[in-house]
């Protein structure tokens, strides 16, 4: 029995890889395109080749299948409204969409009292192993110790920083005592750079680089699609992808 999946969204990048990697998946189908953009829906419409068939959809509530996984990568308008509409239609949720914030994040709490959400500000697998390592240098330096971190994204990236540094950041201070300095952020917005973090970290007489970059979005699909088949067995609860790795599946 496959898992029905809507990819929210026509032509983003992330949209067009997530589609494809859910028709190149066996025991994922994709049940629909969502467009939550005013006259979306009612056919075929817009996507990638290999979409043929998928219909576009303009509400959550249209969507045929019951209980899908909907996958979103979007613009932080179009997350809270597709929250607001979770709210009353059976689903689980994968969300990638960077720039959440409280407002976001309240209404993931909500929707996650009732159904599986799973949300990440990077689904890099390889970045959970540079997220520990960050925590451990933390822990085992002394209080002479601080950190730095530096974000490069292509140009048209609209938050500044980026949620990656950010969660890289919060390692950092989380495993620092109480009232330790937060790392600073510096954030550029250069080119056609799909993603680059580097955290830097220096006491007295040494230093520590530690640098995970990201040369094709392609990178984020081995993570997306674990956190498809991990939400849709889940139970209610708002997770993230470290949550996926371990496998911690709540039942409801």
């Amino acid at each position: 029995m496959t898992v029905p999946v809507v990819v929210s969204g026509l032509t983003g990048r992330m949209a067009g890889l997530v589609r494809q990697a859910v028709l190149g998946a066996p025991d994922l189908d994709l049940a629909a395109r969502l467009s939550l953009r005013p006259g979306a829906g009612g056919g075929p419409g817009e996507g990638g080749a290999g979409d043929v068939g998928a219909p576009v959809v303009g509400r959550l509530a249209d969507v045929k299948d019951a209980a899908p996984v909907v996958v979103d990568f979007t613009a932080e308008e179009a997350t809270a409204d597709l929250l607001d509409q979770a709210r009353s239609v059976p689903c689980a949720l994968v969300i990638g969409t960077s720039g959440l914030g409280d407002r976001h994040h309240r209404l993931l709490a909500e929707v996650g009292r009732q159904r599986s959400v799973v949300v990440a500000a990077n689904f890099s697998l390889a970045l959970l192993a540079v997220t520990r390592f960050v925590r451990d240098l933390a822990a085992l330096t002394d209080e002479g110790w601080d950190a730095g971190v530096t974000d490069l994204h292509f140009v048209g990236k609209r938050d500044r920083p980026s949620g990656t540094a950010r969660h890289l950041a919060a390692a950092w201070q989380g495993a620092r005592a109480p009232g330790a300095p937060a790392p600073d952020i510096a954030s550029f917005r250069l080119g056609d750079a799909v993603s680059e973090h580097r955290l830097v970290a220096a006491g007295s007489g040494e230093h520590v680089e530690v640098l995970h970059r990201v040369a094709d979005r392609r990178a984020f699909l081995p993570g997306v699609l674990r956190a498809i088949r991990y939400a849709a067995a889940a139970g209610p609860g708002v997770r993230t992808l470290e949550d996926v790795v371990h496998g911690h599946v709540a039942v409801p």
